[in-house]
């Protein structure tokens, strides 16, 4: 085949591949595109649920340290065992976690400290005020729940001598609201595991009535307070966003020196090595008590559903294959039918061959034949003795079997070829049913031929001669194919501006199978091609005649019961 040829017969195949291949590839793409915007909504659905819930988690401590202010209140004084027990009924690990514990530090001048430590040694022997430089008042730590190792370390430490803690004491005396701590190492910590940390304080007034007044510094009983190691409380509050990484500055700048809380402590070098780069990220400014966080969010492109981000790679991989399976498929379609087009064409080529030589042959054979029957004939009639008479008809009854041969070879070669003519004339139908059925009885004797007793009044037009070719065919095939039986049955019947000619017969009958091809050229069953001659064109060359009258042959058999052949002809057309 000829490159340019080739192009052209495969290119239904180039072009299913490429069509295939594309709507992958923008599958692919807008699947990856949707995906991503869905990740960043949900990206920013978390980040505001997570930064709601760390404001959230803020106001329910500062409504802990109300409750703690509001048992001063209530009281006038509190002793060390209303403190615990009233602490202790919290819950705090339970409900509030993330708490280091929860104090009261007691506001004192400098020379009322013996008094403050003579006063709690009896409830506590080992008290002693721990403070550093010599300001005029100090803030310490008088009650801490729980009493754990941690807490005991701060137990009597002077919160007024360090400078971070003075400042958001001196914001909450003044605001009388809750102050936060800008970010300080506690007290509590040990060597081992250090975190960052912070305190919420609340401020207790000797008298609530006249809080903010000018004389505010001594009107001031004390802070109730919690500290918070930060990685323990923001692990329990972002504990639901295990796919985003948070960082938490105190302040607005996003340096190491005030970072708060890290989501995973891992190495920048490391994190190169084992995540991929930041896909989504947002900072958010928060006022949390008179102090102000910058939290930072991150995500990976890990972030979401695995199946979701693995849904355009999916669909690209199915695509890509399914595209080269079409490819392949069509290319063997292609050529399966180019190689059946090419055998039809060398089919239809030998059948134009078979059909020219048979032609030829018929038109060959007719000369020579008529010759032959010219010969027999005047020997029929000369004087020979009974017995080569005899010779002679048989002879000639032969010869016409070998005319009808050629006749029928010529008329399947004309119908092949589309030049066989039709004469259209009117005639009567009586004349076709008549002549037909005589020019049969003159050549079988075996069998009778029940026609109806009266023939309807109607004049076809058509070429009598061929629809009594086809007629005869049926009546012909009829006592052919029932031996042994007396009687074949033609009936007549009009309908719709059409006129039904029936052969019947008691016969062998006709399979199924075999009913769908009977009109087929050469079509013989092969049941039958032992015991009846024949080259199966008889039935061919009628339908093909019947056809060309705008007309139709049908078919009803069933084996061994007889079969049923009807011309349906036009009664004008």
């Amino acid at each position: 085949m000829k490159p340019k040829n080739a192009l052209k017969t495969y290119l239904p195949a180039v072009l299913v591949f490429i069509a295939v291949l594309s709507f992958s590839l923008f599958s692919f793409y807008q699947l990856g595109k949707s995906a991503k915007l869905r990740r960043a909504k949900l990206f920013e659905l978390y980040t505001n649920q997570a930064t709601e819930r760390l404001e959230k988690r803020i106001i329910d401590y500062t409504q802990i340290l109300k409750g703690c202010q509001s048992l001063f209140y209530s009281s006038g004084s509190v002793t060390p065992f209303e403190w615990k027990t009233y602490t202790r009924n919290l819950n705090l690990s339970d409900n509030y976690p993330g708490i280091q514990g929860i104090g009261f530090a007691k506001y004192i001048r400098r020379d009322q400290i013996a008094s403050l430590e003579l006063e709690m040694k009896k409830s506590y022997p080992d008290f002693k005020i721990k403070t550093e430089g010599s300001q005029s008042y100090l803030t310490p730590i008088i009650y801490i729940e729980p009493k754990n190792k941690r807490n005991i370390r701060a137990f009597g430490f002077d919160m007024f001598s360090e400078v971070v803690r003075r400042q958001a004491m001196l914001r909450a005396m003044r605001t009388g609201e809750a102050s936060i701590t800008r970010k300080v190492t506690l007290i509590q910590e040990t060597n081992i595991g250090i975190q960052p940390g912070f305190l919420l304080y609340l401020p207790v007034y000797d008298d609530p009535e006249r809080k903010l007044t000018e004389g505010v510094i001594n009107n001031i009983n004390g802070f109730v307070y919690i500290p918070f190691r930060a990685h323990d409380l923001m692990n329990a509050v972002f504990s639901g966003f295990p796919d985003l990484d948070i960082q938490i500055y105190d302040q607005d700048k996003l340096k190491a020196d005030n970072l708060l809380y890290k989501t995973k402590e891992v190495p920048e070098s490391l994190r190169q090595q084992q995540r991929s780069p930041i896909e989504f990220q947002s900072t958010r400014t928060i006022n949390i008590a008179g102090n102000r966080w910058t939290l930072f969010y991150s995500t990976d492109n890990t972030f979401g559903s695995q199946v979701e981000r693995a849904q355009p790679q999916i669909v690209l991989v199915f695509g890509v294959a399914i595209s080269i399976l079409l490819y392949i498929v069509t290319l063997n379609y292609i050529h399966k039918r180019q190689t059946a087009l090419e055998e039809l064409n060398f089919t239809k080529e030998i059948e134009r061959k078979k059909d020219e030589f048979i032609g030829i042959a018929s038109h060959e054979l007719k000369t020579p034949l008529t010759s032959i029957k010219a010969y027999l004939q005047m020997l029929e009639r000369s004087d020979l003795g009974e017995k080569q008479k005899n010779f002679v008809k048989k002879a000639n009854t032969q010869a016409n079997k070998l005319n009808s041969l050629i006749a029928d070879l010529l008329d399947v070669s004309k119908i092949q070829a589309g030049s066989i003519k039709i004469n259209k004339v009117p005639f009567p139908l009586s004349e076709l049913i008549s002549e037909s059925i005589e020019s049969v009885m003159h050549m079988f004797s075996s069998h009778s031929i029940n026609g109806p007793e009266t023939v309807p009044v109607i004049t076809l037009q058509g070429d009598k001669l061929r629809l009594e070719q086809a007629l005869i065919n049926l009546l012909v095939n009829a006592i052919k194919y029932s031996p042994g039986t007396g009687a074949i049955e033609l009936s007549i019947s009009t309908t719709n501006n059409k006129v039904t000619i029936c052969v019947e017969d008691q016969g062998i009958g006709i399979s199924r199978t075999h009913q769908a091809r009977i009109f087929e050229k050469f079509y013989r069953s092969e049941d039958l091609s032992p015991f009846f001659s024949g080259l199966g064109m008889g039935l061919f060359i009628a339908h093909e005649i019947v056809r060309r009258h705008q007309g139709d042959i049908s078919v009803e058999s069933e084996l061994g019961k007889g079969s049923r052949f009807c011309i349906h002809l036009p009664i004008s057309w």
